[in-house]
Protein backbone atom coordinates (compact mmCIF):
# COMPACT_ATOMS: atom_id res chain seq x y z
CA UNK A 1 0.00 0.00 0.00
CA UNK A 2 1.33 3.57 -0.78
CA UNK A 3 1.92 5.69 2.46
CA UNK A 4 0.82 3.15 4.91
CA UNK A 5 0.33 5.39 8.40
CA UNK A 6 0.39 8.45 6.20
CA UNK A 7 -2.55 10.35 8.52
CA UNK A 8 -0.62 9.13 11.65
CA UNK A 9 3.05 10.72 9.69
CA UNK A 10 1.09 14.23 9.54
CA UNK A 11 -1.00 13.69 12.86
CA UNK A 12 2.36 13.73 14.97
CA UNK A 13 4.08 15.85 13.01
CA UNK A 14 1.48 18.64 13.25
CA UNK A 15 1.64 18.58 17.00
CA UNK A 16 4.54 17.23 17.66
CA UNK A 17 6.88 18.07 15.01
CA UNK A 18 10.02 18.28 17.16
CA UNK A 19 9.40 14.82 18.35
CA UNK A 20 8.07 13.07 15.20
CA UNK A 21 9.55 15.21 11.90
CA UNK A 22 12.67 14.03 11.58
CA UNK A 23 12.43 10.68 12.87
CA UNK A 24 9.49 9.83 10.54
CA UNK A 25 9.67 12.44 8.09
CA UNK A 26 6.25 13.55 6.17
CA UNK A 27 8.01 15.99 4.43
CA UNK A 28 10.57 13.09 2.30
CA UNK A 29 7.15 11.75 0.75
CA UNK A 30 6.71 13.14 -2.96
CA UNK A 31 8.19 12.66 -6.53
CA UNK A 32 9.87 10.02 -5.19
CA UNK A 33 7.14 7.82 -4.60
CA UNK A 34 5.65 9.25 -8.01
CA UNK A 35 9.06 7.15 -9.51
CA UNK A 36 8.54 4.11 -7.78
CA UNK A 37 4.95 4.29 -8.41
CA UNK A 38 5.73 4.03 -12.44
CA UNK A 39 9.13 2.01 -11.78
CA UNK A 40 7.99 -0.28 -8.76
CA UNK A 41 11.32 -2.28 -6.94
CA UNK A 42 9.39 -4.84 -6.17
CA UNK A 43 8.79 -8.12 -7.53
CA UNK A 44 5.39 -9.72 -8.00
CA UNK A 45 6.53 -13.02 -9.37
CA UNK A 46 6.41 -14.58 -5.66
CA UNK A 47 2.58 -13.62 -5.44
CA UNK A 48 1.35 -14.59 -8.72
CA UNK A 49 3.11 -17.99 -9.65
CA UNK A 50 3.84 -20.88 -7.59
CA UNK A 51 2.12 -23.36 -5.68
CA UNK A 52 2.39 -21.08 -2.59
CA UNK A 53 1.36 -17.56 -4.29
CA UNK A 54 -2.30 -17.71 -3.48
CA UNK A 55 -1.49 -18.01 0.41
CA UNK A 56 1.83 -15.15 -0.11
CA UNK A 57 -0.77 -13.24 -1.79
CA UNK A 58 -3.92 -13.38 1.13
CA UNK A 59 -1.06 -12.84 3.68
CA UNK A 60 -0.03 -9.37 1.79
CA UNK A 61 -3.54 -8.10 1.26
CA UNK A 62 -4.41 -9.10 4.84
CA UNK A 63 -1.33 -7.00 5.56
CA UNK A 64 -2.48 -4.04 4.05
CA UNK A 65 -6.22 -4.32 5.18
CA UNK A 66 -4.75 -4.32 8.95
CA UNK A 67 -2.75 -1.22 8.27
CA UNK A 68 -5.71 0.66 7.20
CA UNK A 69 -7.31 -0.20 10.30
CA UNK A 70 -4.26 0.69 12.42
CA UNK A 71 -3.89 3.93 10.74
CA UNK A 72 -7.72 4.80 11.23
CA UNK A 73 -6.59 3.83 14.77
CA UNK A 74 -4.36 6.56 14.89
CA UNK A 75 -6.72 8.91 13.34
CA UNK A 76 -8.75 8.86 16.31
CA UNK A 77 -5.52 9.30 18.79
CA UNK A 78 -5.30 12.72 18.44
CA UNK A 79 -5.41 13.90 22.26
CA UNK A 80 -8.51 15.47 23.05
CA UNK A 81 -8.64 14.29 27.13
CA UNK A 82 -5.11 15.92 26.97
CA UNK A 83 -5.88 19.07 24.70
CA UNK A 84 -8.59 20.12 27.07
CA UNK A 85 -6.87 19.61 30.06
CA UNK A 86 -4.35 21.44 29.56
CA UNK A 87 -6.48 24.29 28.22
CA UNK A 88 -9.48 24.15 30.13
CA UNK A 89 -11.69 25.40 27.38
CA UNK A 90 -14.83 27.76 28.49
CA UNK A 91 -18.23 26.30 27.56
CA UNK A 92 -17.63 28.00 23.83
CA UNK A 93 -14.03 26.65 23.42
CA UNK A 94 -15.64 23.40 24.45
CA UNK A 95 -18.32 23.07 21.59
CA UNK A 96 -15.31 23.94 19.49
CA UNK A 97 -13.43 21.18 21.07
CA UNK A 98 -15.89 19.35 20.22
CA UNK A 99 -16.51 19.74 16.74
CA UNK A 100 -12.92 18.85 16.39
CA UNK A 101 -13.50 15.51 18.22
CA UNK A 102 -16.56 14.98 15.34
CA UNK A 103 -14.04 16.01 12.68
CA UNK A 104 -11.76 13.04 13.72
CA UNK A 105 -13.88 10.57 14.05
CA UNK A 106 -15.26 11.82 10.25
CA UNK A 107 -11.69 11.66 9.24
CA UNK A 108 -11.10 8.11 10.82
CA UNK A 109 -14.00 7.18 9.06
CA UNK A 110 -12.94 8.41 5.32
CA UNK A 111 -9.56 6.27 5.89
CA UNK A 112 -10.33 3.33 6.42
CA UNK A 113 -13.46 3.47 3.97
CA UNK A 114 -11.24 4.27 0.71
CA UNK A 115 -8.43 1.87 2.29
CA UNK A 116 -7.05 -0.67 -1.07
CA UNK A 117 -7.80 -3.48 -0.98
CA UNK A 118 -6.22 -5.29 -3.09
CA UNK A 119 -2.13 -4.97 -4.83
CA UNK A 120 -1.53 -3.23 -7.78
CA UNK A 121 0.53 -4.62 -10.46
CA UNK A 122 1.03 -2.36 -13.78
CA UNK A 123 2.86 1.52 -13.22
CA UNK A 124 -0.87 2.37 -14.53
CA UNK A 125 -2.77 0.96 -11.72
CA UNK A 126 0.02 1.68 -9.25
CA UNK A 127 -0.09 5.48 -9.95
CA UNK A 128 -4.08 5.12 -9.83
CA UNK A 129 -4.04 3.71 -6.60
CA UNK A 130 -1.51 6.15 -5.40
CA UNK A 131 -4.37 8.83 -7.08
CA UNK A 132 -7.18 7.68 -5.27
CA UNK A 133 -5.07 7.33 -1.84
CA UNK A 134 -3.78 11.28 -2.17
CA UNK A 135 -7.57 11.92 -2.89
CA UNK A 136 -8.44 10.13 0.39
CA UNK A 137 -5.59 11.83 2.71
CA UNK A 138 -6.21 15.31 1.36
CA UNK A 139 -9.90 14.95 2.00
CA UNK A 140 -9.23 13.40 5.48
CA UNK A 141 -6.79 16.82 6.07
CA UNK A 142 -9.80 19.37 4.98
CA UNK A 143 -12.08 17.74 7.51
CA UNK A 144 -9.15 18.08 10.37
CA UNK A 145 -7.70 21.15 9.30
CA UNK A 146 -11.14 24.13 9.73
CA UNK A 147 -12.36 22.80 13.03
CA UNK A 148 -8.62 22.59 14.33
CA UNK A 149 -7.97 26.41 13.25
CA UNK A 150 -11.28 27.50 14.62
CA UNK A 151 -10.15 25.76 18.33
CA UNK A 152 -7.31 27.25 18.28
CA UNK A 153 -7.87 30.85 16.98
CA UNK A 154 -10.50 30.75 20.20
CA UNK A 155 -7.58 30.39 22.32
CA UNK A 156 -6.02 32.98 24.53
CA UNK A 157 -2.26 33.30 24.01
CA UNK A 158 -1.78 31.69 27.67
CA UNK A 159 -3.84 28.88 26.37
CA UNK A 160 -2.35 28.49 23.51
CA UNK A 161 1.42 28.08 24.81
CA UNK A 162 -0.31 25.74 27.03
CA UNK A 163 -1.74 23.63 24.11
CA UNK A 164 1.59 23.86 22.21
CA UNK A 165 3.37 22.45 25.37
CA UNK A 166 1.21 18.98 25.46
CA UNK A 167 3.39 15.98 25.89
CA UNK A 168 3.17 13.50 22.65
CA UNK A 169 2.26 10.27 23.81
CA UNK A 170 3.96 7.30 22.47
CA UNK A 171 2.70 6.14 19.05
CA UNK A 172 1.56 2.51 18.20
CA UNK A 173 5.00 2.54 16.36
CA UNK A 174 7.12 3.69 19.71
CA UNK A 175 8.53 6.92 20.63
CA UNK A 176 10.45 8.43 18.45
CA UNK A 177 13.79 10.34 19.29
CA UNK A 178 14.27 13.84 18.41
CA UNK A 179 16.07 14.56 15.28
CA UNK A 180 15.23 18.84 16.13
CA UNK A 181 17.48 20.08 12.80
CA UNK A 182 15.93 17.82 10.74
CA UNK A 183 12.10 18.98 11.76
CA UNK A 184 13.39 22.53 11.77
CA UNK A 185 14.09 22.07 8.30
CA UNK A 186 11.74 20.25 5.72
CA UNK A 187 13.66 21.16 2.75
CA UNK A 188 16.44 18.61 4.05
CA UNK A 189 13.77 16.06 3.99
CA UNK A 190 11.87 17.26 0.74
CA UNK A 191 12.60 14.65 -2.25
CA UNK A 192 16.35 13.99 -0.86
CA UNK A 193 16.70 10.80 -3.11
CA UNK A 194 15.30 11.89 -6.16
CA UNK A 195 16.18 9.69 -8.92
CA UNK A 196 17.12 10.63 -12.08
CA UNK A 197 14.25 9.85 -14.82
CA UNK A 198 15.86 6.86 -17.05
CA UNK A 199 15.61 7.92 -20.70
CA UNK A 200 18.52 6.33 -21.96
CA UNK A 201 17.67 3.20 -19.80
CA UNK A 202 13.92 3.16 -21.25
CA UNK A 203 15.71 3.49 -24.57
CA UNK A 204 17.34 0.31 -24.49
CA UNK A 205 15.32 -1.99 -22.79
CA UNK A 206 11.65 -0.82 -24.79
CA UNK A 207 13.49 0.22 -27.59
CA UNK A 208 10.35 2.63 -28.53
CA UNK A 209 9.21 3.50 -32.18
CA UNK A 210 8.48 6.67 -33.33
CA UNK A 211 5.08 7.30 -32.48
CA UNK A 212 5.69 5.36 -28.77
CA UNK A 213 8.93 7.84 -28.37
CA UNK A 214 6.29 10.74 -29.01
CA UNK A 215 4.38 9.42 -25.91
CA UNK A 216 7.49 8.68 -24.15
CA UNK A 217 8.67 12.37 -24.35
CA UNK A 218 5.39 13.93 -22.64
CA UNK A 219 5.39 11.54 -19.75
CA UNK A 220 8.86 12.70 -19.22
CA UNK A 221 8.00 16.33 -19.19
CA UNK A 222 5.09 15.15 -17.39
CA UNK A 223 7.31 13.81 -15.04
CA UNK A 224 9.33 17.25 -14.83
CA UNK A 225 6.36 19.24 -14.09
CA UNK A 226 5.51 16.89 -11.23
CA UNK A 227 8.75 17.05 -9.33
CA UNK A 228 8.50 21.04 -9.80
CA UNK A 229 4.98 21.16 -8.10
CA UNK A 230 6.20 18.74 -5.32
CA UNK A 231 9.24 21.03 -4.76
CA UNK A 232 7.54 24.08 -4.93
CA UNK A 233 5.03 22.87 -1.78
CA UNK A 234 8.04 22.31 0.27
CA UNK A 235 8.08 24.88 2.97
CA UNK A 236 11.16 26.06 3.73
CA UNK A 237 10.96 26.30 7.60
CA UNK A 238 8.70 24.47 9.97
CA UNK A 239 5.10 26.84 10.35
CA UNK A 240 4.72 27.69 13.79
CA UNK A 241 1.48 26.56 14.87
CA UNK A 242 -0.63 23.27 14.83
CA UNK A 243 -2.81 24.65 12.58
CA UNK A 244 -0.52 26.20 10.29
CA UNK A 245 1.75 23.19 9.92
CA UNK A 246 -1.44 21.48 8.86
CA UNK A 247 -1.88 23.58 6.66
CA UNK A 248 1.42 22.91 5.16
CA UNK A 249 0.51 19.43 5.05
CA UNK A 250 -2.15 19.65 3.03
CA UNK A 251 -0.70 21.99 0.49
CA UNK A 252 1.89 19.28 0.66
CA UNK A 253 -0.38 16.68 -0.02
CA UNK A 254 -2.71 18.58 -3.16
CA UNK A 255 1.05 19.33 -4.82
CA UNK A 256 1.39 15.07 -4.97
CA UNK A 257 -2.08 14.82 -5.79
CA UNK A 258 -2.10 17.49 -8.59
CA UNK A 259 1.70 15.77 -9.64
CA UNK A 260 -0.07 12.48 -9.80
CA UNK A 261 -2.92 14.28 -11.79
CA UNK A 262 -0.36 15.53 -14.02
CA UNK A 263 1.60 12.23 -14.81
CA UNK A 264 -1.46 9.59 -15.07
CA UNK A 265 -2.68 10.72 -18.06
CA UNK A 266 0.73 10.64 -19.95
CA UNK A 267 2.11 7.32 -18.60
CA UNK A 268 -1.06 6.00 -19.42
CA UNK A 269 -0.71 6.97 -23.25
CA UNK A 270 2.33 5.91 -23.49
CA UNK A 271 2.42 2.22 -21.44
CA UNK A 272 -1.09 1.33 -23.16
CA UNK A 273 1.08 1.92 -26.61
CA UNK A 274 3.38 -0.52 -26.09
CA UNK A 275 3.13 -4.40 -27.25
CA UNK A 276 2.70 -7.14 -24.21
CA UNK A 277 6.63 -7.75 -24.61
CA UNK A 278 7.06 -4.15 -23.68
CA UNK A 279 5.73 -3.70 -21.01
CA UNK A 280 6.61 -6.79 -19.47
CA UNK A 281 10.42 -5.06 -20.23
CA UNK A 282 9.10 -1.68 -18.90
CA UNK A 283 7.43 -3.74 -15.73
CA UNK A 284 11.03 -5.29 -14.73
CA UNK A 285 12.82 -1.93 -14.90
CA UNK A 286 12.48 -0.68 -11.63
CA UNK A 287 13.79 -3.97 -9.75
CA UNK A 288 16.96 -3.26 -11.50
CA UNK A 289 16.60 0.87 -11.44
CA UNK A 290 16.39 0.84 -7.57
CA UNK A 291 19.33 -1.76 -7.07
CA UNK A 292 22.00 0.18 -8.79
CA UNK A 293 21.04 3.08 -7.12
CA UNK A 294 22.01 1.18 -3.69
CA UNK A 295 25.49 0.34 -5.21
Amino acid sequence: MFWPYAYGDFFYCSLWPWDYCGYDPFWAYGYGDIYEGIFSPYSYDDYVTGPGAPARMAALTQGMAQSCDEEAAEVTGWPIDQIQSAVEPSQQQTALLDDLGNAIVEASHEIKMHCPTSVSFTPTARLAEMQRRLHTLVDAVNIVSPPLAKFYDSLSDEQKARFNDIAPTASGRGQAPQDQQAAANPQSQCNANIMAWPADRIDRVIQPNDAQRVKLDALQAAAAHAADMIKAACPSEMPATPPSRLEAIGARLQAMLHAVDTVQPALTDFYNALSDDQKARFNAMGKQLFAENQE
